[in-house]
């Protein structure tokens, strides 16, 4: 069965009042001999890894992958900070969900650090989509002007999906079983958190696999999470504890490089687009042109012009039907395509966004998962 679906808004961290109460029995974070008292106060999310087919056997739990920025939100009556993947605070951005986690924290009388996802929220009159609506958030993730902040809160609002709980007061409970973290969770948004409240909710988990992963399929989603319900929070770690199930081709690459325009077309042709091998080398995937608008254009060509080199940065120089541009791999972009080719390009990649939330570093070349199910063309049993 589904357990607790969800719209959520962004939890942001606060740093632990040594007054506040301990509300569970697992270890005071900075006593955990794997983080520092430096990373006490910014944990790093646990990661998923990739999945070739659905686990076998009982005790796991499914949720969705949501299409949005993964954040560890601490949150205290005080204070709020909303950590990315590479450790930016976007507390400043997303101020309505800075305040639904202040309430939460007030409401539960201590500081929690939460694991989530900030997604767009749903239109009124549409179906719930996860998979199609990461460009309004994008719209939101760069912004410093207090004035656009302020307008897009009301008019594209977002919402924090929180599916973990990593501390309650001054404990730790990333030793406990995910079963108890997820237990003590429902329990917080029950006591805690404002029914009225869209910018925090709780995320859906269901023990239904073969369900949860064709209502996937069904509403487009990027694919799904699969969990053991026995597996404790690994900061920082890639588990096989946590397996992601995609049905999409979409992955985030490092930008390299761009070409010059053809005819009428603005600002640039196409990005340049590479990936780290297992050596470390930045390989080339292949140039993509599609996606953007006029104003995207502009504003990628302003953002590489400010990091050009003379040469490039991939392992082996690519050639190119237009003159390059070359550039200091540090952007990173999200893109949807059709497939790998049989010589490891892109075919028919897609402009998603800039994801500035994951460092350029940690962009490396993804296998295959579920997507040939995803897409239909192999039969449902096969999952």
């Amino acid at each position: 069965m589904f357990r607790a679906f969800a719209h959520c808004a962004i939890p942001t961290t606060a740093l632990c009042d040594a007054s506040q109460p301990g509300a569970g029995t697992g270890t005071p974070l900075a006593a955990d001999a794997r983080v520092s008292r430096t990373r006490a106060a910014r944990t790093e999310p646990m990661y998923a890894t990739l999945g070739h087919a659905m686990p076998s056997g009982v005790g796991w739990t499914y949720e969705p992958k949501y299409d949005g920025m993964r954040v560890i939100a601490e949150a205290s009556s005080r204070q709020v900070r909303l950590m990315t993947r590479n450790g930016k605070d976007k507390r400043a951005q997303f101020p309505e969900v800075v305040g639904a986690l202040r309430q939460l924290a007030t409401r539960a009388g201590y500081t929690v650090v939460l694991d989530g996802e900030i997604v767009a929220r749903r239109r009124r009159g549409r179906r719930a989509s996860w998979a199609s609506d990461f460009q309004p958030l994008q719209a939101r993730m760069h912004l410093k002007a207090t004035d656009e902040i302020t307008r897009l809160a009301v008019e594209a609002p977002v919402t924090l999906v929180a599916f973990d709980l990593l501390r309650e007061g001054r404990t730790s409970l990333m030793k406990r079983p995910w079963h108890e973290r997820r237990a003590r969770l429902e329990a917080l948004f029950s006591t805690a958190r404002r029914s009225s409240d869209a910018a925090l909710v709780l995320g859906v988990t269901s023990s239904r696999g073969v369900t949860m992963l064709a209502r996937a399929r069904r509403a487009g989603w990027e694919g799904i999470i699969a969990k053991r319900t026995d597996a404790r929070y690994q900061a920082g770690g890639r588990s096989e504890d946590w397996l992601k199930l995609k049905l999409q081709y979409r992955a985030e690459f490092v930008v390299g490089g761009y070409t010059e325009p053809r005819r009428t077309r603005p600002f640039l042709g196409a990005l340049l687009l590479g990936a780290h091998d297992a050596s470390g080398r930045l390989v080339y995937v292949g140039h993509m042109g599609g996606g953007f608008d006029r104003e995207g254009l502009r504003a990628m060509r302003a953002r590489l012009e400010r990091i050009e080199r003379r040469t490039s940065p991939f392992a082996e120089t690519p050639r190119t039907n237009e003159p390059a541009h070359w550039v200091a791999p540090r952007v990173v972009v999200e893109v949807k395509f059709a497939e790998w080719t049989a010589d490891g390009k892109l075919r028919q990649p897609i402009f998603l966004g800039v994801r500035d939330d994951k460092a350029a570093r940690d962009v490396t070349i993804e296998g295959v998962s579920m997507q040939r199910w995803g897409s239909g063309e192999i039969a449902d049993d096969a999952a």
